[in-house]
């Protein structure tokens, strides 16, 4: 069973209809997403798709911030400056669970040094 943590990039495309976004998370059956991918998707969700995106987002494991991702997410952010903390968290979640990182922001990929999966790029 394929598992990934799924960038707040790849699931903006996919909500918006992307095809390649859908493309990218059927290949995954077990997904995961940041509490702070989360928060990012319900505070920049309309009102009224709201109840649908909380039950679309219901379908992955959502992963809480514990000692070792904030410390995780630390160790990034000193390791690569410009980091947003935002990115540096989720990215840290994905190492501290031992998962991939799926995510469509080149920015990001640039700065990436493991774990990194990137099925298609922002036009």
């Amino acid at each position: 069973m394929a598992t990934a943590l799924i960038d707040t990039s790849l699931l903006l495309d996919y909500l918006a209809g992307e095809k390649r976004a859908q493309r990218a998370l059927a290949g995954y059956a077990h997904r995961s997403i940041s509490v702070v991918t989360w928060l990012e998707l319900m505070s920049a969700c309309p009102p009224e798709a709201r109840e649908s995106t909380r039950g679309f987002l219901r379908t992955f494991e959502r992963l809480s911030l514990s000692e070792a991702i904030a410390d995780e997410a630390l160790r990034l952010m000193h390791d690569k400056p410009g980091l947003p903390i935002n990115r540096a968290i989720t990215w840290a979640s994905a190492n501290a669970n031992q998962l991939p990182y799926l995510t469509v922001n080149p920015a990001f990929v640039a700065k990436a040094e493991r774990n990194v999966v990137m099925p298609y790029r922002w036009a």
